[in-house]
């Protein structure tokens, strides 16, 4: 996977090329801030000095596997946490959703009120502050990888958003 995406056969991924991870539906803001949090910058301190090297990219690919365990959310909430302040406010949701619903209206699904989707967030993770949502309320909760998820990837959001008739198409049927 690491050499399909490394088109320039660098032995790095740049932020362009790792956008094409998962077919492209992982958000804009989302691949920044993994870059921001998890890339190290490269001994040339050139503006295409940040590239993700392999080990990186198994990080990266692990936290997204594995969006339910500790580790995973860990790594995941650092990118979330967009001021590094060690938690989210509702602008932050807003923020990080509003990449997700531009690729949910380009991929032609129905109208979303990002206020909704933010108040159905808090009322998923049910914060000990009713002002923020911090790494602990994401563990907690019991649900931090679809939180995660939805935030992160269209993908994400289409799955909590249709997991009723996907539900229904995992029940086996009576006869």
């Amino acid at each position: 996977m690491f050499l399909a995406l490394d088109k320039d056969q660098s032995g790095t991924l740049s932020k362009q090329e790792l956008k094409e991870y998962a077919d492209g539906t992982l958000t804009e803001i989302f691949i920044e801030r993994v870059f921001d949090e998890h890339v190290r910058r490269g001994k040339s301190g050139g503006p295409n000095s940040r590239e993700m090297d392999f080990e990186s990219f198994l990080d990266f690919v692990l936290a997204l596997e594995n969006k339910d365990t500790p580790e995973g959310l860990t790594y995941l909430f650092h990118c979330l946490d967009l001021h590094g302040r060690g938690y989210l406010t509702t602008a932050d949701i807003h923020s990080l959703f509003r990449d997700v619903h531009q690729k949910w209206i380009e991929g032609g699904n129905y109208e979303l009120c990002i206020e909704d989707v933010r108040d159905e967030i808090w009322d998923m993770v049910k914060p000990a502050d009713p002002l923020t949502i911090t790494l602990a309320d994401l563990l907690s909760c019991k649900q931090g990888g679809t939180v995660a998820s939805m935030l992160i990837d269209v993908r994400g959001f289409w799955a909590h958003d249709n997991r009723e008739n996907l539900l229904q198409e995992e029940e086996p049927e009576e006869e």
